[in-house]
């Protein structure tokens, strides 16, 4: 695990070298045990700083072949790198390292692009071809290791993160409209755009090259949710052991390391289902981690310890209040570089600090959800259509719609039944595509974008670049509501929020994360999966509970999940309300001229006076409105 930069010019010069230092040093949380640099002819210059996981005496980057014709910095890992490593000694190979990097190098050397395919992993790395005059640069499948680049033709930066390049080329902090609204959408920006008009994010699943001569760009994808097998044709018992062999398998990939390895424990089905095969797995008690709070509503540290008692860990518990987490709130905000407004980002981090401590590597139960059909949003596209066959559109618009608006009270929060059925009826449309693009709209919706922002021409294109993100036509195994809704998920909620926050909070702090339901075998399995198997009336992942249901306590599976969430809302209208107010102050707001401040308030008194759960769309103007100040 590391961070990586890099510079690739046209001309000479001198300076890259020192550039990419501090470029390296800027990212020193991602990587606080080793640095490395390469340079060739002041033209072509790498970077990378380390955080030694395989290998920890040799595995120093970059790393060249035997003629140093190649050289290669990469961050992340490759799970199934000492199976490929046998096969290129059995070929006749000899290495220098027991390391993961020099696994990829050679396999480029002896298959050229297409060895990336056979990569189980997550990563993102960069090797410079000198003979062929090229930079092959490459980001795993879903997007869990980040790669920034910005390319004007005389020279190319890219990064692990937009800080880096940033500090380097300020004139580059112009802002994309376009962007603004995809996040004020949103609540972040999905690939490839970012938050700036001339810096992009190399989509997941694709290569970039270039030549270095010219800095000509080629990008291709190499990996696509379209399995080549027919249709998954067996019955649920014989589904039911496939995915016990492949989930094992992912999970005990996931724990080689030659340091410490411990497990996230939500008190969730997903993180219990890792740390329970974990412990079968492991010859000493492995280390679980959990976060809790005083808000019992939230708090799920007791289902955590019940589950660490079953399987016999070694357990740590973060109890979390505010007043521990107002200190550090505006830090874990601004890591992200650019708008960014997932909350959970803040216990995230929280746990991977108290993680870090002890543990260099976690494994989580990230990905579940996506793959297994976990989260409640998957109901709502059956819901809607039976709400739709039932009831009339404009009786719902009418009377029910306006009705619920009324009876909003002091009880409404990201949990209630309100929340609940205004999600439902974003859930209904014309087609299962634009459903669930409107439900994965967890800001500000068109019309709300209209009297938001100010002095914009507001065409609302957050549909039409969310479409291009997806590059319909939609692969043709993609036949049911559920089965798209997934891959929407998988495509742009799963890269732009879930693996960034996790990445950004855990390197933070120097803590490596692996989600083992992220093995992309588990995903194309469960793509040819008929959906009952999944989803079957209310029972949210039936399959990947009946296969493990026999490792978990009893009755586990019967509470509800909240995962590492925090009360936002009423923190909003209590321990955070003067930093709110401050914040987002007709001054504040003044700097920029985006936001129409009249309706920012009435947002706020709406909140405060509980008329209106508004806590969604407060924390995505408070984060934006907290990098824009730090960033302008």
């Amino acid at each position: 695990m590391c961070g990586i930069n890099g510079i690739i010019s046209r001309h000479q010069n001198t300076k890259l070298s020192s550039e990419v230092n501090t470029m390296n040093n800027i990212i020193y949380h991602r990587g606080p045990d080793d640095d490395g640099l390469y340079s060739h002819n002041d033209k072509v210059i790498f970077g990378m700083r380390r955080l030694s996981i395989i290998d920890v005496k040799h595995g120093k980057q970059p790393i060249t072949n035997a003629d140093g014709s190649l050289v290669i910095v990469f961050n992340g890992e490759i799970y199934n790198f000492r199976e490929l490593r046998s096969e290129l000694v059995n070929e006749g190979e000899v290495f220098k390292t027991f390391s993961d990097t020099e696994v990829v190098l050679r396999m480029y050397e002896r298959k050229g692009e297409s060895f990336i395919s056979q990569l189980n992993g997550m990563f993102a790395f960069a090797i410079h071809d000198v003979k062929r005059k090229k930079v092959l640069i490459a980001r795993d499948r879903f997007g869990e290791k980040p790669l920034y680049y910005t390319n004007n033709g005389n020279e190319c930066i890219w990064a692990s993160e937009l800080k880096s390049i940033i500090s380097l080329r300020p004139a580059l902090k112009q802002i994309l409209t376009s962007s603004v609204e995809l996040f004020l959408s949103l609540s972040y920006i999905p690939a490839p755009h970012t938050i700036y008009k001339d810096i992009y994010k190399l989509e997941p699943g694709c290569t970039m090259i270039l030549d270095t001569d010219t800095l000509g760009v080629s990008i291709n994808r190499y990996w696509n949710i379209e399995p080549l097998h027919e249709l998954y044709d067996g019955d649920y018992n014989g589904a039911k052991k496939k995915l016990h062999d492949l989930v094992f398998d992912s999970v005990e990939k996931r724990m080689i390391a030659d340091v410490p390895v411990g497990v996230f424990l939500s008190g969730g089905v997903d993180s219990t289902i890792v740390a329970s095969i974990m412990a079968k797995k492991s010859a000493t008690k492995i280390k679980t981690f959990t976060v809790g709070y005083d808000n019992a509503r939230y708090d799920e540290s007791d289902r955590a310890r019940t589950v660490a008692k079953h399987v016999g860990s070694e357990h740590y518990e973060c109890m979390l209040a505010y007043d521990e987490m107002i200190g550090d709130i505006d830090k874990v905000i601004l890591n992200y570089d650019e708008p960014f407004a997932d909350s959970s980002s803040l216990p995230t981090y929280f746990i991977s600090r108290k993680t870090a401590a002890f543990v260099k590597v976690a494994l989580t139960g990230d990905g579940g959800d996506e793959v297994f059909a976990g989260y409640n949003k998957y109901l709502l596209h059956t819901y809607g259509e039976v709400y739709q066959k039932w009831v009339p559109r404009f009786v719902s618009k009418l009377m029910i719609e306006p009705s619920l608006s009324l009876i909003a009270g002091s009880n409404t929060d990201t949990k209630s039944w309100l929340t609940k059925m205004q999600k439902l009826f974003v859930s209904i449309g014309s087609d299962a595509v634009s459903n669930h693009l409107n439900i994965i709209r967890l800001g500000f919706r068109s019309s709300e974008l209209g009297k938001l922002l100010n002095g914009v021409n507001i065409t609302d294109k957050v549909d039409e670049a969310l479409r291009k993100i997806l590059k319909e036509p939609l692969p043709s195994i993609l036949t049911t509501s559920l089965k798209k809704a997934q891959y929407i998920d998988t495509k742009i909620s799963l890269e732009g929020d879930l693996l960034v926050k996790v990445d950004r909070a855990s390197m933070l702090t120097s803590l490596e994360c692996r989600a083992p339901f992220l093995d992309h075998r588990l995903i194309e399995f469960s793509y040819i999966l008929p959906d009952n198997f999944l989803l079957k009336g209310k029972n949210k992942k039936r399959l990947l509970k009946d296969t493990f249901e026999y490792l978990l306590p009893d009755n586990f599976f019967n509470a509800p999940k909240s995962g590492f969430e925090i009360p936002i809302g009423a923190w909003l209208r209590n321990e955070i309300k003067n930093e709110l107010e401050l914040t987002l102050s007709e001054d504040s707001l003044a700097r920029h001229s985006f936001f129409n401040w009249s309706y920012v308030r009435e947002l706020i008194n709406a909140h405060m006076t509980s008329q209106e759960d508004n806590s969604s769309r407060l924390w995505t103007l408070f984060c934006f409105q907290k990098w824009y100040n730090a960033n302008f």
